[in-house]
């Protein structure tokens, strides 16, 4: 039986019909492709294309459209099932691997040879046609065999390369987990610090207006004013980054309510340059400083007041905090604040600022530059 142009159909129509039948093994249940799928596709098709042009030329005529239909059937079903279930059930990482995966290996290749000589067989006797070659044919036998290795090798090739792009995907997703679990714990580091500032200025607070609501009530209303505001603050959720000058506000309410509690008597230098209003800092940094300078330091001397420096520009942030220190031994620094304030910044500017703390005789000194 011999076929011509009239009882077959085109090359390029056999081709386009196996992609077809290829296509449809490749969709989901909803008929919509994915990207593998369609990469699969292509690369598929690039392949049985450039064989059969090859072996068309090769042999000289075209073989009939059933054979290429079978074989590259068979070829592509051996290639997914090595590299996608017998490769990927057997492979457990233990001893028994070495003899599992070889073992599993050459059945399925003398399966896959089993196959090839039915559909041989079934072809010759259809088609008699002598460029087929006989199932005694030495030559024949080896070509099945190397056949068949040559694809299983292939879905070896494809198993490794998907398991490399999975560990490489779990590596990555492990990394943005354990990246958001660090910004988590940070955020819980900054509202324990925010909470932290709360307690202290509320007792003290609350008890000047106490006081102050029957003597000073105009200063009461500005005491409740200012706290008010410092609640809010610390009860917003914000981002890790802010604009300064939100920050700088709460410092000014700080001082505020410290000088009302003290009845105007704190000596205390607040200076502002600020040539970049946008610039933006982590929450609570300025704020634990100014925190230490009420808390550890002596503001009642007027040689030696306090000073609060901030500075923006494009370049930079730079803050400086100078104070005397208190002789109330009743107060003990173990420099928390601090050590908490270098674990950010080493977090959010690491390589980008420089912090210093130190004592000078009598004084203690906070440098802080933040490049931007």
């Amino acid at each position: 039986m011999v076929f011509n142009d009239a009882q077959c159909y085109p090359r390029k129509k056999n081709l386009a019909f196996l992609l077809y039948y290829m296509r449809r093994l490749l969709y989901k249940s909803q008929l919509k492709l994915t990207k593998t799928a369609k990469t699969h596709l292509i690369c598929w098709f690039i392949f049985i294309s450039y064989e059969v042009i090859v072996s068309a030329k090769i042999v000289g005529t075209p073989k009939p459209f059933a054979y290429y239909f079978l074989f590259y059937i068979l070829n592509i079903c051996t290639f997914y099932f090595h590299s996608l279930y017998l490769l990927k059930r057997s492979s457990t990482n233990t001893l028994s691997d070495f003899w599992r995966i070889p073992l599993l290996t050459i059945i399925e290749l003398a399966v896959y040879c089993l196959i090839t000589f039915i559909l041989s067989w079934t072809l010759y006797n259809w088609d008699n046609n002598k460029s087929l070659l006989l199932l005694k044919d030495h030559r024949y036998i080896a070509l099945t065999i190397w056949r068949g290795i040559y694809f299983i090798m292939y879905g070896t090739g494809y198993y490794f390369l998907i398991n490399y792009y999975q560990k490489k995907e779990k590596t990555m997703i492990q990394a943005v987990e354990n990246e958001q679990l660090k910004n988590e714990v940070l955020r819980a580091e900054q509202d324990f610090l925010r909470a932290q500032i709360n307690p202290h200025l509320l007792f003290n607070t609350l008890s000047f207006i106490k006081y102050a609501a029957k003597k000073r009530p105009d200063e009461a209303d500005e005491a409740v004013m200012r706290l008010s505001n410092i609640m809010s603050f610390a009860l917003e959720h914000n981002s890790e980054a802010m604009l300064l000058t939100k920050e700088l506000d709460q410092v000014e309410n700080i001082i505020g309510l410290n000088q009302l509690r003290h009845n105007h008597t704190l000596h205390i230098n607040f200076a502002k340059h600020l040539e970049n209003k946008e610039a933006v800092i982590i929450p609570i940094v300025l704020l634990t400083l100014v925190e230490n300078i009420f808390k550890h330091g002596n503001l009642m001397d007027p040689e030696h007041p306090a000073l609060i420096n901030v500075e923006s520009t494009q370049e930079y942030l730079l803050i400086q905090t100078i104070n005397l220190l208190s002789q109330n031994r009743n107060v003990t620094s173990h420099h928390t604040g601090l050590t908490n304030i270098r674990a950010r910044l080493d977090q959010f500017y690491k390589g980008s600022y420089e912090f210093h703390y130190w004592k000078d005789e009598n004084l203690f000194k906070v440098d802080l530059k933040i490049n931007l």
